[in-house]
């Protein structure tokens, strides 16, 4: 081997080594900036956890539905909001409040509805009618208080009572985290003053319940009272707003009942009974 040959193996020898070394070098500095970033993203992911949950946990006793849906930790992909009891799910306000719903939040929402018509507290509860909601495992439910079917079934008020209350217990045992919202359906022109033979009309059976929601300071949305007050500021009457039968909604009357439904979600309940 010559002088020359010698000498350029040796450098190439160096080159080569050199270049081992800053490959080593540089594979190292990759996977410290690789750990560095993972380790950046979990302390964002963290921090933006807790703030979510600072969020959540912030004035619990005064946030509107809509806030609790926006600051609630979401640990699945997607969050459930359902309606249930008495009412059709071909009602026209059930799709354009779970639209208004779903604008509000974000497109993780899902809107569902467990529809019941003409059923009572009695048999929502024997029926066990709760196990179709719980299965949805819900964020949020809009329980539509039965006040109609009690009237009808002549029940009495204790057991109406009695009845709401174990069928909200029945979805709270198995959904503890859930927010269930106690819904008073929109008043009826033909059920009001129609009696049944406890001398009871709907109207008693609705402050009954609605006395015992309260006294459990549970979240409310009183639209009956709502409705009724806005047909009075609007000088409109009642059965302008509902078919022949006197209670079911017609398009002025889903109207009017969508817009009270959307502001009830934006005012300020007492959340604390969801986790």
């Amino acid at each position: 081997m010559t002088k020359k040959s010698g000498l350029m193996l040796f450098i190439l020898l160096i080159f080569t080594v050199g270049v081992i070394f800053i490959g080593q070098n540089y594979q190292k500095k990759q996977k410290v900036d690789l750990v560095i970033s993972n380790e950046s993203s979990q302390k964002k992911k963290e921090i933006k956890e807790i703030l979510k949950s600072e969020s959540f946990e912030e004035n619990r006793q005064q946030k509107s539905v809509i806030d609790y849906l926006v600051s609630l930790p979401i640990e699945e992909e997607v969050k459930t909001v359902s309606f249930y009891g008495d009412f059709s799910e071909s009602e026209a306000w059930v799709l354009s409040v779970g639209d208004y719903i779903k604008e509000q939040v974000n497109d993780r929402i899902k809107v569902d509805s467990v529809a019941l018509p003409e059923f009572d507290s009695y048999r929502l509860f024997e029926e066990n009618t709760a196990s179709l909601l719980i299965e949805r495992k819900p964020a949020v439910v809009f329980f539509q208080v039965p006040i109609y079917g009690d009237q009808v079934r002549d029940i009495s008020l204790s057991d109406s009572k009695e009845y709401t209350m174990k069928d909200y217990e029945t979805i709270k045992q198995a959904l503890p985290e859930t927010l269930v919202v106690f819904v008073m359906p929109h008043p009826s022109s033909s059920r009001k003053g129609e009696y049944n033979s406890r001398t009871l009309d709907y109207t008693s059976y609705l402050e009954a319940v609605k006395e015992t929601i309260k006294e459990n300071n549970l979240p409310l949305f009183d639209l009956h009272e709502a409705y009724q007050t806005e047909l009075q500021v609007t000088d409109l009457a009642l059965e302008k707003t509902v078919i022949e039968d006197g209670k079911t909604l017609n398009n002025e009357g889903n109207t009017l009942y969508t817009k009270l439904f959307n502001e009830q979600l934006t005012l300020p309940i007492d959340t604390t009974s969801g986790k």
